[in-house]
């Protein structure tokens, strides 16, 4: 569902799972924050693909770091409720045109294919990560 904002759409950008985990441990670089803030202040819109929240709550379950700090495992609650409000972040799924999009895609991992084809599904303006495979080629907000 697309917002509108004083009669245009909103501009949407595609989160993954290192800018979401960054985001959650409070270490996003300047201007992926600064999207984070435009969509707390609604002026954006931020879609995560499923595949970018598993990898999210794997990263938790395991109690891996991320830029040096470590997500409580409590903190999946939050982001369960993040997503029901669907405020700041909203979750998306491929569909069958985005699954087609997926088996067209250069990309090696299976995971980036994913975010890739969210990206198009969507017509996001840009990705927020920091993967070099998808910085190469789409476009990317990170630093």
């Amino acid at each position: 569902m697309k917002e509108k904002n004083g009669g245009s759409e909103l501009k949407s950008y595609i989160v993954d799972a290192i800018a979401f985990l960054a985001y959650l441990s409070d270490t996003l670089p300047t201007k992926a924050d600064e999207l984070f803030k435009l969509a707390e202040s609604k002026q954006v819109k931020l879609l995560l693909p499923s595949i970018a929240l598993g990898e999210t709550l794997h990263t938790i379950y395991k109690g891996k770091e991320i830029f040096g700090n470590e997500i409580p495992i409590e903190k999946i609650e939050l982001i369960f409720q993040i997503l029901e409000e669907e405020d700041i972040i909203e979750l998306t799924d491929l569909d069958i045109v985005a699954w087609k999009i997926f088996n067209g895609l250069n990309i090696k991992e299976l995971h980036d294919r994913m975010i890739v084809s969210s990206f198009y599904q969507n017509k996001a303006s840009a990705i927020l990560t920091k993967d070099d495979e998808i910085a190469d080629k789409f476009p990317v907000i990170w630093n």
